[in-house]
Parts: C-alpha cells; sequence; structure tokens
C-alpha cells in the first residue's frame, strides 16, 4: 500500500503542473491502462507464489529451494513495485484529468462575459458576511446556454448616502449613512440581476491562489448583484425545501444566528462560530495575524486536532457504555465488541462534525484520514502506521487530488508522519523508567508529580519535534515561521482544544439559556487566551521570515529535520542543523550592485510596485483595500516581499491619496516597522498610518542607491493638493541605472503630461519602461507625454473587468500606434522588469500556467463590450 501511495501521490503532483488537459478520451485510455496493469501486476504476484508453492511440492534440491526462490522472490517483488508504482501514478494522472474536464467545461462562456441578466436561483451555501457585503453560492434554477451550475455572488450594500436632516436644519453637514449590507439564508429562491465575471484571480509570487480554490468548489462563474436601476430589483421568491444539503446549510446559518444573539458585541464571537460552524470569516483580520504570527491559526478553525479530539470523546464514551451492558440479560459485547462499537460512534460523530462545519476540503481531508483508520480497526487489521497512513493517504487523494496544491495537505500529512518518526510514547516510557529508578513510591509506583512530569516531557518533545519539522514547508508555502510557536501551542492547544471547542460545539445542542452561559464561557477563555497571544506576538522576532526557498535546499533541509527528530544520539543529530542552514538563512536573490529590478503586483484595480537595488528596497505604492477587513498591502505585497527576502523597507513612495494606492500602506507600516515614507499625502494622515517619518513628495528630491538613481520629477514646490481630486498631485519617480530606466506615474493626467513633457526636467523622462498613468485611463497617456518618455514598452497595473473601463480603448490604440508592446497584470499577473533585459517584461501567469487558470485567448471572441467590463460609464475616468 505505501507503494500505491506513493504512486497516486506523484501521478496527482505530474497532473497538477499541466498547462492544459488532454481529451478526455486520452485520461480515460490511461486510467484504463492502469486497471490493466496492476491486474497484470497481481497476477504476477499470484503465479510466483503458486509456482513456489509447486517446487516445494515437487521435492528440489534443498538447497536451489532455498536460493532461487529467494533470487526470484526479490526480483518478483521489485518488478511488482514498479509496477504499482507506475500503473498508480497513471491512474491518478488519468483520473485527475478527466474530472478535471468536466469541471472546465462549466464554466462561464465568453459571451457572457460582463452581461447582467436576471437569474432565478437558490442560495447554496452559509453566506459570509461583512459589514458592508454578503458572498454565497448561488445556484441557478433556469440556466442559459454558457452559463455555470454554480455562481459565486458578492453582494454588496448601497453606496453610502447623504443624510441631510440634520443640515437641512441647519444644525450641520450632511453626514453618510452607511446602509446594511443584504440578509439571504441558504435555501432562499432570489431573483436577481446579476453582472457575470468569469472565474479570475490575482496571480503573483506566494499568493493565494483564488482560482483553484473556486476551481475545487465547483464555481464556475462570479458576479455581483447589479444596483442599477434600469434593472429589475433584487426579488424574493419564497424558499426551496426537499434537499438534505439545503437543509443543513439551513441548520448552520439558524444556529449562526443564535451564537450571534448569545455573543452579541463581544469580540470572540467569530472564533466561537469558526470552531463551532466552520466560518472563518467571522473572525477578523486582525485577530488572524495574531494567530499566525504565534504559529496557532491552525487551532482556529475546524483542524484535525478538534475533530480526532471530538471522534475521540465519542469513541471513549461510547465504549464505556457499551461495557455497561455487560450487567444485562444479553450483554452488547458478547455480539459486538466494545473497540467496534467504539470506532464505529467515534467515525459518526467525527462525519457529524464536519458536516455541520461545512464539510469543507480541510474537513474532509482530516475526515477521510481518521475514517482510513477506524475502518481498519473495525476490521480487525493492525497495520503499522506506515500502513495506515497510506490508506489515508490513498484516500485523501481518490477522492480530492488537487489537495496537493494545498499547504495543508503536506503539514497535516507530515505532522502525523514526524509524531510517529519521533516516537513521543516511547520517549516518555524511558522517561518514566529513569524517574521509577530515582524515585518512586513506596509501593513501587510512580508518584502524580513523576506522572506528569513524564507527559509534559513527551508533550514538549512532540510539539518541538513537529515545529522543527515543519519549519521548511511553512518558509515553502509561507516564507515565515513562527518562532514563538511552541510557547503558544503549548497554551493554546490545552485551551482551545479542551475548553473552548468542546464548548463551542456543546452550545449547539443545548437549549437556551444554557447555550448562552456556554459559549459565554468559551468566549470568555478565549479573549484571555487572545490577550496572551497578543503579548507574545509584539516580542521582538516573534517570527522569522526567508525568501523563498531554491529546491536544492528542500531535500536538505528534509535530511536534516530527520536527522534532529528521530531518536539518535546527540552526536548525530547536530549535524542536522547544518543542512537547515542553507534554508533558514536563505537572503534570496537580489540584483547586482548597479542594477536595478521591479516587480509589478497584480493588485487588481489600484498600484503597487516594488523596486530593489543590491541592498535597497522601494515600495510605490500599497495597493487598493480590498474589503473592511483586508487590503492588499496585507493579502498581497507583504507575501510577495516576504518571498522575496525582503527583511525592511528602506523607503514607501504613497503617490496620492486615493484608496486604491494606499489602502494596504497602514498594514505594510505595520509589518515594517520604522519605514519612511514620501507622499503627496497630508503628513498627519502618513504618520497616522504608522510611518516613522514622512516628507512631502516634491519635484527635484533625488538619492542613490547602490548605483541607481531615483529622481522625483512631480508635484512642483508650492502645489497645492485640490480639495476634490488628488489625481493631479500625484508623486512621479524615475529611476535609472546605467543600464536601463523606469518611469512610475501615479494617476497623473493630461494637464500634468504636458507641463512634465515641456517642463525643465523633460530629458529626465525618457525610460524604457512606462508605467501606464492613471491605469489607462483616457484621461492621460497623451501623445506628447508618450513622444516625451518615449519607451519601449508599457505596463498597465489594472483590475479585471473593473467597472472604470480602464484602460480606455482609445488608450490602447494610442500605444499601437506608437508601436509600443503593452502587459496588464490582470491578464499577465505579475510583471518582473529588470534593467539587464530593459525591453523585456516577464509574466507570472505565463511561467507558472495551470490548466485550470483563466487565459485571455478564451475570450478573444467575446463582444468588445463584455471584455471592456460590461455597460462601462458614459465617460471613463
Amino acid at each position: 500500500m505505501p507503494t500505491i501511495a506513493l504512486g497516486l501521490l506523484l501521478g496527482s503532483l505530474l497532473q497538477m503542473q499541466q498547462a492544459t488537459l488532454w481529451p478526455s478520451r486520452t485520461y480515460l485510455w490511461m486510467c484504463a491502462a492502469a486497471i490493466a496493469w496492476l491486474v497484470v501486476s497481481g497476477a504476477v504476484t499470484l503465479r510466483a507464489r503458486w509456482r513456489g508453492v509447486g517446487e516445494r511440492a515437487a521435492g528440489r534440491n534443498a538447497e536451489q529451494a532455498a536460493a532461487a526462490p529467494g533470487r526470484r522472490r526479490r526480483a518478483i517483488a521489485a518488478l511488482q513495485a514498479v509496477l504499482a508504482l507506475a500503473a498508480a501514478a497513471c491512474l491518478a494522472y488519468g483520473a485527475a484529468g478527466w474530472r478535471a474536464g468536466h469541471r472546465l467545461a462549466d464554466r462561464l462562456e465568453p459571451p457572457l462575459w460582463g452581461q447582467v441578466m436576471p437569474v432565478e436561483g437558490v442560495v447554496e451555501s452559509l453566506p459570509v458576511r461583512h459589514p458592508d457585503s454578503t458572498r454565497f453560492v448561488f445556484v441557478p434554477l433556469h440556466l442559459v446556454p454558457g452559463m455555470p451550475a454554480r455562481i459565486l455572488v458578492s453582494w454588496h450594500a448601497p453606496r453610502p448616502r447623504k443624510d441631510w436632516s440634520d443640515a437641512a436644519s441647519g444644525s450641520g453637514e450632511a453626514e453618510a449613512v452607511m446602509a446594511a449590507p443584504p440578509l439571504v439564508h441558504p435555501g432562499e429562491v432570489w431573483r436577481l440581476p446579476l453582472r457575470l465575471k468569469p472565474v479570475h484571480g490575482s496571480a503573483n509570487p506566494a499568493g493565494f491562489d483564488a482560482e483553484l480554490w473556486l476551481f475545487e468548489q465547483g464555481v464556475g462563474a462570479t458576479a455581483t448583484v447589479s444596483q442599477a436601476r434600469r434593472y429589475e430589483p433584487p426579488t424574493p421568491l419564497g424558499r426551496l425545501a426537499g434537499s438534505s444539503a439545503l437543509a443543513l446549510e439551513s441548520l448552520r446559518d439558524a444556529l449562526r444566528a443564535r451564537i450571534d444573539a448569545a455573543l452579541s458585541g463581544n469580540p470572540q464571537a467569530g472564533v466561537i462560530a469558526a470552531l463551532a460552524l466552520g466560518d472563518q470569516a467571522a473572525i477578523p483580520s486582525r485577530e488572524w495575524a495574531v494567530y499566525r504570527i504565534t504559529g496557532v491559526a491552525h487551532l482556529m478553525s475546524i483542524s484535525g486536532l478538534h475533530i480526532t479530539m471530538l471522534a475521540w470523546i465519542a469513541a471513549w464514551s461510547a465504549a464505556a457504555l457499551w461495557r455497561r451492558t455487560a450487567r444485562l440479560r444479553r450483554p452488547g459485547p458478547l455480539w459486538l465488541p466494545a473497540p467496534t462499537v467504539a470506532a464505529a460512534c467515534g467515525l459518526l460523530a467525527a462525519t457529524a462534525y464536519c458536516l455541520l462545519a461545512g464539510f469543507g476540503v480541510p474537513a474532509q481531508r482530516t475526515l477521510l484520514m481518521l475514517g482510513a483508520g477506524l475502518l481498519l480497526r473495525m476490521a480487525g487489521l493492525r497495520l503499522s502506521w506506515i500502513q495506515t497512513l497510506a490508506w489515508a493517504l490513498c484516500a485523501v487523494l481518490l477522492w480530492d487530488p488537487w489537495a496537493v496544491q494545498q499547504p495543508g495537505f503536506w503539514l497535516s500529512f507530515c505532522a502525523v508522519a514526524i509524531l510517529f518518526l519521533s516516537d513521543p510514547s516511547t520517549v516518555a516510557r524511558q522517561d518514566q523508567q529513569g524517574i521509577r529508578q530515582q524515585a518512586t513510591a513506596p509501593d513501587g509506583r510512580q508518584t502524580l508529580g513523576q506522572s506528569s512530569l513524564a507527559r509534559l516531557k513527551a508533550a514538549g518533545r512532540s510539539q518541538w519535534a513537529v515545529t522543527l519539522a515543519l519549519a521548511p514547508l511553512t518558509l515553502l508555502f509561507f516564507q515565515q515561521i513562527a518562532l514563538l510557536s511552541p510557547l503558544a501551542n503549548a497554551v493554546a492547544i490545552p485551551v482551545v482544544t479542551l475548553w473552548v471547542a468542546p464548548l463551542s460545539v456543546l452550545g449547539l445542542i443545548l437549549p437556551a439559556p444554557l447555550d448562552t452561559w456556554v459559549w459565554q464561557a468559551a468566549a470568555w477563555a478565549q479573549a484571555w487566551l487572545a490577550w496572551l497571544l497578543a503579548q507574545i506576538a509584539a516580542w521582538p522576532q516573534a517570527q522569522w521570515h526567508a525568501a523563498a526557498p531554491a529546491w536544492p535546499a528542500l531535500p536538505l533541509a528534509a535530511l536534516g529535520v530527520l536527522a534532529l527528530v528521530l531518536p539518535w544520539p546527540w552526536r548525530l543529530r547536530v549535524p542536522g542543523f547544518a543542512l537547515l542552514a542553507p534554508l533558514l538563512f536563505n537572503p534570496g536573490q537580489r540584483p547586482q550592485d548597479g542594477h536595478v529590478e521591479a516587480w509589478l503586483a497584480d493588485v487588481g484595480q489600484g498600484m503597487g510596485i516594488i523596486v530593489r537595488t543590491a541592498k535597497h528596497t522601494l515600495l510605490f505604492d500599497a495597493g487598493p483595500t480590498l474589503g473592511p477587513q483586508s487590503d492588499a498591502g496585507e493579502r498581497i505585497l507583504l507575501p510577495l516581499l516576504h518571498a522575496l527576502g525582503e527583511r525592511r523597507l528602506d523607503k514607501v513612495v504613497l503617490s496620492h491619496a486615493d484608496a486604491d494606492h494606499i489602502g494596504g500602506a497602514a498594514s505594510l507600516a505595520r509589518a515594517y516597522p520604522g519605514t519612511a515614507a514620501v507622499s503627496s499625502v497630508a503628513r498627519e494622515r502618513v504618520l497616522a498610518l504608522g510611518y516613522a517619518s514622512a516628507q512631502p513628495c516634491v519635484a527635484g528630491m533625488r538619492w542613490v542607491w547602490d548605483g541607481v538613481e531615483f529622481t522625483l520629477l512631480h508635484p512642483q514646490p508650492g502645489d497645492a493638493t485640490p480639495a476634490h481630486r488628488t489625481n493631479a498631485h500625484s508623486c512621479v519617480l524615475h529611476v535609472a541605472s546605467r543600464y536601463g530606466s523606469l518611469l512610475l506615474t501615479g494617476d497623473i493626467e493630461r494637464a500634468q503630461e504636458r507641463l512634465l513633457a515641456a517642463g525643465p526636467r523633460a530629458e529626465m523622462l525618457a525610460a524604457d519602461l512606462l508605467l501606464a498613468a492613471h491605469h489607462g485611463s483616457k484621461s492621460s497617456s497623451s501623445a506628447e507625454f508618450l513622444l516625451a518618455v518615449h519607451p519601449r514598452l508599457v505596463a498597465i497595473q489594472v483590475g479585471f473587468m473593473n467597472s472604470y473601463g480602464h484602460p480606455h480603448p482609445d488608450v490602447m490604440r494610442r500605444y499601437a500606434e506608437f508601436g509600443l508592446p503593452v502587459r496588464r497584470t490582470d491578464r499577465d499577473g505579475a510583471l518582473l522588469w529588470r534593467d539587464a533585459e530593459p525591453g523585456m517584461l516577464r509574466s507570472w501567469r505565463e511561467s507558472q500556467p495551470r490548466y485550470w487558470h483563466l487565459r485571455w485567448t478564451q475570450a478573444q471572441s467575446a463582444p468588445p463590450e463584455a471584455l471592456a467590463g460590461a455597460r462601462r460609464a458614459a465617460a471613463a475616468r
């Protein structure tokens, strides 16, 4: 079975590397060949066994009988292993490819991109609620050609309106009144005017792959509810009954409403909902940041630890009750063993908990792992831990082959394997034996203190082994290690696993007001834990960051981890630290002295550019806000900076005060304290964001880093920021080395472009790479400006199918008339420019192509208005 599991893993990994899918029949033939191969392998094994029996029965020479069959057996075993490995890999490759083809076939067709259509459908999932929006899965009841079966809908609250009541009475100015987001519930049928969009997500190094996540969920399109008056307003049409899935989601929605009512105003209500119902979106992003820094984020969701603990409690309780029936006339253990009853009840409890928690991919993976082990035990099989883990791995990969793309898959399986390899139970027994020899009770038994000390040592060793073993993986996936994770988990694991999580689940089955008391007790403990974790997270060097590791360093790190966690003498373990050094102290690749490079991140409708020299790093703009609880600085730019190995930011340039340019500024200031800012934004506002200093952005400001010259060309000294518009005051930064240059323009418009082209610094405008001003708006990129800059190529940071219609078709035609190659982050993902190749921009999407990613060639036949953003405003900004 380990060979089969390894083959399935290799086949799934190889299939996930495909850029495009093959025809479905090819995958079916692969599956058929794999099954035939497995049959042949089994036949060879049976034939070898029967032949060995026949030779022994024939009474051959004893020496031949001892040697020849042994050689044949080893050769046949090796052949069988190779055949099984290849067949399992072929089976996993073919099965995953065939299933992927069916999922990709159920996606929004290009003619519907950007169109607004009235759709009748049912709310299928538990809504994710934010202060200004609601997100849910919507299943259309009447499909039109080209529309997928599942759509992820975002329903935003109406824009803030002005309340003029006080102003009209002369008591003051009008105040903005925020409308409440709409309330929807699972099972409800609505008629919604949906603006349809294809599945698309930002593409950045070390970034979250939203397209893969939606692909796994079976979502074929995204949509927003149109608020235009010319469309029919949203209309509720009743409820849809009869579906067990909808009934379960309705139950979850009702239980979440109970939690919200019981803990109204309590800041820990989100954690209680996450632990009880799997609603992780209820936890604010600021709390998630603390949990990630301290390394306890795995506890604040439906994790394998919680599911296993609940299954153990159910199994232990069932076994105790079943043994009690021994006193009855017909004892239960006589016709069904207590361990079998315990395993069945534990599995049923774990299944019920996973269903109640939404049965997400992590819960599915944990349940399959737990189910494989319990079912093997119920069948009376006593397998080694390697065999049990192999069965669990096979179950997970056959159920969800795309799980190999998730960090949780590798972290969970590696953690379990390390726990077995380090063998903490053996260590605990050895410690107990040593204590007994030193001091035991008069009757020869251990004292309570001795037993507790042994258990603490075993638990400490397990935590140390898991933290150390998972360090290479956390650096690979997240470019960080929570150095204080053992300390934080030593407190958080017992509090959450033994108190907060059980009480959160217990409250679901208790009537009022008992449920309120139980949830308040859980929230009180969680509040105390949150305060303690915040103190730990505030310690210096709570996290260790390193650049994304190169592949040669990962095998060395794996060997180092094994050397450190295996129960070997310390003289054999110490070399393991040397093997870990290339991974832990990886500085990343930086430009050489005198060179410069720039990463134009895919931040959506906003700007965020990382400029690096040999020893310095500058950030131009901080991206947009992505909602009330997240921003591009935290979600996109910060992971990219960590992946590049940046431990500090030397300077941040905030071009102007629009939210799509400074939305992530506060998050970056928290991550890199002491950073200096240069901006056209008011100094008080910049300091309020958390920056150590703030200088005004003034033309003529100049500095040199590592042989690279940075010059600000706009705004002019004495320019005042307009009260109603800040685009005209945007900072313009020119970066030049001996080998190439780039021009970062912010949101300047034609008037400012003409002033720059005719001004005293016009000769400094020349650049190899031009960042299109104002995301390619119609109001920018004038012909005079393009003639003055004379770029080799143009890059546009723009959101996919944005409502502004950026970049404007007139601007794109102007670029074409000048013969300028254009790269766009919405189509190409993050873009990398290096002065060593000044006429080239490298696309992240092109370097990491995957079949579930959207390809722009799929939409070349779509109507221009759909591709541009569907019914854009009469005049683009």
